[in-house]
């Protein structure tokens, strides 16, 4: 027994004095361990060109830096109050808390109270040698990855071209960070304020605040490092295409006031943008610009105007490909009246949608209305496709390698941009127009005021009984101070403009030195309301009609077929619904490409050389003539049948009477008869007979003596 208790006391003496070995190799561990982190976290600072003013590491592998800063090599720098974390050690995932990190750019400034930094991953393979302080913020970009970082608020303040911006983001997180791009960045919310320098009424430099906020914004594949490149580089021989800039966005309730005004849109966003770097750096070309607006741009050298206007030119290609839409914007502009009244105007739109490519545009809105009160005008969509500035680039590329004198032969049409075509839907307008009594009296007050006017001092007389003839003789160029009692007492009863369009279009395209080679101009009901109560001879005509309303179309379309060197008039139309339409169609030869050239000589000399080749006329009859035979017939106590009968046999007997002297003439008036007895379509076609055509003076002789120009044409005429 005492044996075995000896033995057992051994045993358990060796297992304590192993416990404490393994304690103390421990602790060994930890300390070396300890002395490995501060003196590697320490080295990881100095091989990057910073410096921190104390870095510690703890028994559980946790480093602590405080005041700690990076340089940039473009003076920018990053300062971070405390950081404490561990790094990434085997199987056990690193992560770091920041406090106080301050970045500091050219392009701005960003400040982040507090911030957590999972599984970071610093690349080691920077360069051992050297200056590490130089190195861009695009490397340090690049080298960064983290799985996630999440900052509970991020501001970030620019200045670009005079005008101040400061935004602070709430919750922010940006996922799956490698070679300088995010994967995936959102924030739950945003304050922001702007100070714009813009310019007074009298030109005055002024600066106007706004102040704004957004909701939650979401987004994906943002390339910051290619964003430092934009900005701080210039493009190099691979830099020819546009690259993925951010794909897609979402922000929503936006919302930016202004003083008594306010503007908010439910949503913005964007499938994304790429961008094309620029010839110089960005922000060297902003900061350049923001310099010249206090300089004359003509005092500059020659040399130095061009090297300027080149570098602003530049900017115009650096947008590849992108897109936005901005959903539910609601506007409320207050202002006073001359009277001190106040009036608010609002302003609401469906949705707004733009996209760009390279030097083309493409817009669309929908569902817009603007109003005040009562007044109100809106539309159901406007949009604009196939708009380009390239031309416009192109000469102005060449514009700028010009001096003075040449200048002065440059075709300056070239200028206009490709416009494409527009098109307006759903047009309807309800505003209040001028005030009727107030119009006529001004118009009677300055036709008896006109100095030198014919007005008889008699009819002066007579309009006011009061006046002295003898004074009117003696003062008839000089203003009456009154105006006359019976436009004195007229009400000033404000007229409403009130009309309806169904849709609206204009095509200017193909342009040829920046003249569009193919127009078309057309609108498809345009209702305008014929007053009840108007007094114009015109209105009251049109009510006896039986029209309470004007719908109107029309349509103006035509093509330079330049092989051909002609140009076609496919169509220019007028209708009208329940009235008819008239239309006019043909071919003009000898139109050669100096039409198009630019050169206003040119130009002028070419349009001599026009000739008329084709002419067709349509006129097609849709109830207008039914209408105007029984108004006459009403208003004259006749039938219908018999006032269509007079009309038929008159017509009838002049026309044949005036086809006697013009045997070329018989068919286009028994078809005019036979359109006349029984209304429907009547076509007139001339065709010259000489394949040149007729030329201008030719027309120009045949307004004097029309029996020549019926030699030179073919006509045919039918009524259906």
């Amino acid at each position: 027994m005492p044996q075995a208790e000896i033995r057992t006391g051994n045993g358990g003496r060796k297992a304590l004095w192993a416990t404490v070995a393994v304690v103390a190799l421990a602790v060994a561990g930890a300390t070396a361990g300890k002395f490995m982190l501060t003196r590697a976290a320490d080295r990881f600072l100095v091989d990057r060109g910073g410096k921190a003013a104390a870095v510690e590491v703890d028994f559980l592998g946790r480093v602590h830096m405080r005041d700690v800063t990076l340089p940039f090599g473009d003076g920018g720098s990053v300062r971070v109050a405390a950081i404490d974390g561990r790094p990434t050690i085997s199987f056990l995932k690193g992560g770091f808390e920041l406090k106080g990190l301050e970045l500091d750019l050219a392009m701005g400034k960003l400040s982040v109270p507090q911030a957590s930094v999972e599984e970071p991953n610093f690349a080691t393979d920077a360069a051992k040698t050297g200056d590490q302080a130089n190195v861009t913020p695009l490397k340090r970009i690049e080298r960064f990855a983290a799985k996630r970082v999440v900052a509970p608020e991020v501001t970030v303040s620019q200045v670009v071209a005079g005008s101040k911006q400061k935004t602070v983001y709430k919750n922010v997180a940006f996922e799956d960070i490698a070679g300088g791009r995010v994967a995936r960045y959102s924030a739950s919310g945003a304050n922001f304020e702007l100070a714009l320098d813009i310019q007074d009424g009298n030109g005055a430099p002024k600066q106007e605040e706004m102040s704004g906020s957004m909701g939650a914004m979401s987004g994906k594949d943002f390339d910051a490092a290619y964003l430092a490149r934009i900005y701080g580089e210039k493009a190099g021989p691979d830099d020819k295409e546009p690259k993925p800039l951010y794909g897609p966005i979402s922000v929503k309730n936006i919302v930016l006031s202004h003083g008594t005004s306010s503007f908010s849109y439910d949503e913005v966003r964007s499938s994304g943008l790429s961008v094309r770097m620029p010839t110089e750096p960005l922000l060297e070309t902003l900061e350049k610009l923001e310099k010249l607006q206090s300089a004359d741009l003509d005092a500059l050298p020659p040399a130095e105007r061009q090297a300027f206007l080149k570098r602003a030119l530049s900017l115009a290609d650096i947008i590849g490909k992108g897109d936005i839409e901005m959903i539910g914007l609601k506007t409320q502009i207050s202002e006073k009246d001359d009277s001190g009244e106040s009036k608010t105007i609002e302003l609401a739109i469906d949705k707004m949608a733009v996209q760009l490519e390279g030097r083309t545009f493409n817009g669309a809105i929908q569902g817009v209305s603007i109003g005040e009160g009562a007044d109100y005008a809106k539309f159901s969509e406007a949009s604009i496709s196939g708009f380009s500035w390239d031309p416009t680039m192109e000469a102005l590329t060449k514009l700028v390698e010009l001096n003075e004198e040449q200048i002065e032969d440059f075709p300056l049409t070239t200028l206009m941009p490709e416009f494409g075509t527009i098109r307006l839907k759903g047009l309807d307008v309800d505003m209040p127009g001028e005030t009727a009594g107030v119009a006529e009296s001004e118009a009677g007050e300055e036709e008896q005021g006109a100095p030198g006017g014919d007005t008889d001092p008699s009819a002066s007389a007579e309009t006011l009984p009061d006046a002295d003839p003898s004074d009117g003789a003696d003062n008839q160029d000089a203003p009456s101070d009154e105006a006359p009692a019976d436009q004195a007492t007229l009400p000033s009863v404000p007229e409403r403009i009130r009309f309806t369009l169904d849709s609206y279009e204009v095509a200017l395209t193909k342009p040829r030195n920046g003249i569009p080679t193919e127009v078309r101009v057309a609108y498809q009901d345009l209702s305008v309301p014929v007053p009840s109560d108007a007094e114009d001879e015109a209105s009251k005509a049109l009510r006896q009609l039986g029209l309470d309303k004007l719908i109107l179309s029309s349509n103006f379309e035509l093509a330079w077929d330049e092989p051909k060197e002609n140009l076609v008039i496919k169509e220019i139309s007028l209708s009208g619904k329940d009235m008819g339409s008239l239309s006019f169609s043909g071919i003009m030869g000898g139109v050669t490409k100096d039409v198009f050239s630019g050169d206003m000589t040119a130009a002028q000399m070419a349009l001599f050389g026009l000739t008329v080749r084709e002419a067709k006329l349509k006129i097609e009859d849709k109830g207008i003539m039914a209408k105007g035979i029984k108004l006459y017939a009403d208003e004259n106590a006749m039938t219908e049948d018999s006032v269509r009968g007079i009309l038929v046999m008159m017509t009838t007997a002049g026309l044949q009477q005036f086809a006697s002297t013009q045997p070329k003439l018989q068919e286009a008036a028994m078809a005019l008869s036979e359109f006349i007895n029984k209304p429907g379509t009547f076509t007139l076609t001339a065709k010259a007979k000489d394949a040149a055509g007729i030329s201008a003076l030719e027309l120009v002789g045949a307004a004097e003596h029309p029996a020549l120009l019926l030699e030179k044409v073919d006509l045919g005429a039918t009524a259906q």
